[in-house]
């Protein structure tokens, strides 16, 4: 019978594996792995998301948003906008310059998938993606509840 330590190699592989191959394709674009997972997460979620929701959907430190953020900021990718609502919190915006480089960054990442998914079916790749959806949810629900909703 397989056990945590078999999905916690693999896992912690696929995703060391992962954001080395994305780093060394976004290094072409003078940008971080980091960098490319806000861009890639605001070009899906669309503008205005606020700064505290990256880190939480990114599940980033505040410090590591932040350095992510400046560093989009000074390459003309984002701007931060005070909230309307709530002034001590940022909205980020994209830029049209990450605009104009979003499908190029999304190729990254479809590519990274691509060499993932090689020698899998369709059919593979859909269980897959449900597996590891249901496990996240699983794992999410847990950490709602302290750990104590386990069957």
């Amino acid at each position: 019978m397989h056990g945590i330590k078999e999905v916690w190699l693999f896992a912690n592989n696929i995703i060391r594996t992962a954001r080395k191959l994305v780093n060394e394709r976004l290094k072409k674009m003078d940008l971080s792995s980091a960098e490319g997972n806000i861009l890639v997460h605001l070009l899906a979620q669309g503008d205005g998301v606020r700064q505290e929701n990256i880190v939480a959907q990114l599940d980033i430190s505040k410090p590591a948003v932040s350095r992510a953020l400046d560093s989009l900021e000074a390459k003309s990718y984002v701007l931060r906008i005070k909230d309307e609502t709530d002034k001590r919190a940022s909205r980020v915006l994209l830029t049209d310059r990450a605009r104009s480089i979003g499908s190029d960054i999304m190729l990254i990442y479809d590519e990274v998938f691509n060499l993932a998914a090689q020698g899998l079916s369709e059919e593979e790749i859909s269980s897959f993606i449900e597996l590891f959806g249901r496990v996240s949810e699983n794992l999410t629900g847990a950490e709602k509840t302290g750990g104590n909703n386990v069957d």
